[in-house]
């Protein structure tokens, strides 16, 4: 299909390739369409989602360059640290320098330290891999 639109049998007698859907021609080609969120909100949500998939109950505030994500669950490494009702509640917090998304600061808070060590592993790992590429 691309090489069809692109062959010169698709140009129109307008000498314009044939596009569809067609964009509205007062908008430059080049624009690359995203949402007014910042470099630093994208990857705020790529760990929000990620915790999500990973955890069932998870709340998030969203506060400028940082976000603090409440993870409640009903399992967890050490057994004893698990309330009376059965779950287990940790709070992490990650902060970014600035809107750019680079150096993302990640604590946990939860009374399950392997649980706690894990969660700000996969984060910062995560953070890492959403920011730039050094050579």
């Amino acid at each position: 299909i691309m090489h069809s639109q692109s062959s010169a049998a698709s140009i129109r007698l307008t000498s314009k390739p044939c596009r569809h859907p067609r964009a509205p021609e007062d908008e430059p080609k080049n624009k690359i369409l995203r949402g007014e969120s910042t470099t630093t909100e994208s990857r705020l949500n790529l760990i929000a989602h990620s915790i999500k998939d990973q955890f069932e109950n998870v709340e998030t505030v969203y506060e400028g360059n940082s976000a603090t994500y409440e993870i409640t669950t009903d399992c967890g490494h050490d057994a004893s640290v698990i309330s009376e009702d059965g779950t287990l509640v940790c709070n992490v917090k990650v902060e970014f320098e600035d809107a750019s998304g680079n150096n993302a600061t990640v604590t946990v808070e939860c009374k399950d330290l392997k649980l706690s060590k894990n969660i700000r592993e996969c984060i910062q790992n995560l953070a890492a891999a959403a920011g730039p590429v050094h050579a």
